[in-house]
């Protein structure tokens, strides 16, 4: 066995010299892989071994398994996330490389926690939504190769968050519908973001031409993602803008009195929110203090907690993926502990 995984070469690159037994590990263990570090002249590896029993083996341990043919490996997701381990093994590990291929940011345990036992509900039967809120078609910028919202006019198209979105949802519902998962996709429009008069002035836009360019972006969404897409305008699902106006208000007074709901508290570190947020915060509200922009987050944070309630009540298992900026994540959970997932942003 060992001459059988031996290299020409192998006494002559300065690797170790148990190479023929990494490799003979690595045909029974696929996830068993090595980087090689120079450091002084001299070569080192740096091992990735998977998982046996939840927890990482020995070398020996791992060989003497390959050796015995013993090669059923625990799912990173269900070591690092121990809700996940109430799901198959095989759906575990098609999650983890759509994770890494789709690039999802890390998730607190009890975010994934939710999602593990969402798509509980699923392999039970139950139809899940996979929704994501999109922010209108805003202008932005490539700045030394980063994207960077200006928010100088307001487009028709697929916007910056929007775009992201299309290229996520199709591939992870298809990798829940094959494991039995009737999973559906949803888009919800922030149609509210015309209610504020600032922002019309800034684009230079009414409130009627608001509308119309984000009928026709959404509109162009739900043509990319197919017939079957379910599409919402969020305050229009509440009935308009003075019940909107209603939701975020009570959310905004929740979050001010430090009534945080279901929010775990310390998801709520204010100070390092608002310096992940203070870019995009200075570019759409130029020339106000940092006091006034930290007033835009406060309001801002009730306005995810409010849409976290409005996806709770559209839908009886929905799971948000969210695409603008993870640090948004934990207001969601004001009124609902619902799912929430994050991609890592584009701008």
């Amino acid at each position: 066995m060992y001459a059988r995984f031996q290299q020409e070469g192998d006494e002559s690159t300065g690797l170790p010299r148990y190479m023929p037994f990494y490799r003979f590990i690595q045909s029974k263990f696929p996830g068993f892989q090595w980087q090689v570090r120079n450091s002084e002249g001299k070569k080192t590896l740096i091992l990735d071994k998977p998982y046996i029993n939840q927890s990482r083996p020995s070398l020996l341990s791992l060989l003497l398994c390959a050796v015995n043919d013993n090669t059923v490996t625990t799912p990173a997701l269900k070591v690092r996330y121990p809700a996940m381990r109430e799901l198959p093994d095989d759906l575990v590990v098609d999650l983890e490389r759509a994770f890494e291929r789709l690039s999802f940011t890390t998730s607190a345990p009890h975010f994934m926690a939710r999602f593990a036992e969402t798509l509980v509900k699923g392999l039970a039967g139950e139809t899940i939504t996979l929704v994501s809120p999109v922010c209108p078609d805003y202008g932005y910028e490539n700045k030394n190769g980063r994207l960077r919202y200006t928010f100088d006019y307001l487009g028709e198209g697929i916007g910056l968050v929007a775009g992201r979105v299309v290229k996520t949802l199709p591939d992870l519902q298809a990798v829940l519908r094959k494991h039995g998962i009737d999973a559906r996709i949803a888009i919800g429009a922030g149609d509210f973001e015309g209610f504020d008069a600032s922002t019309l002035d800034r684009l230079k836009e009414t409130r009627e031409g608001f509308a119309h360019k984000l009928r026709i972006s959404q509109q162009k969404i739900l043509d990319a993602l197919g017939p079957q897409t379910e599409s919402i305008m969020i305050a229009g699902a509440v009935g308009g803008e003075a019940q909107w106006r209603a939701l975020t208000a009570d959310a905004e007074q929740r979050l001010a009195n430090r009534d945080n709901g279901c929010i775990v508290d310390s998801d709520l570190d204010y100070a390092a929110i608002f310096n992940a947020r203070l870019p995009l915060y200075q570019a759409w509200h130029q020339q106000r203090s940092n006091e006034e922009l930290m007033q835009i987050l406060y309001a801002q944070g009730a306005e995810y907690a409010a849409i976290g309630q409005v996806f709770a009540r559209q839908w009886r298992n929905p799971i948000v993926i969210g695409a603008d900026h993870n640090r948004m994540q934990p207001f969601y959970w004001l009124y609902s502990t619902i799912p929430v997932l994050y991609l890592t942003r584009v701008y």
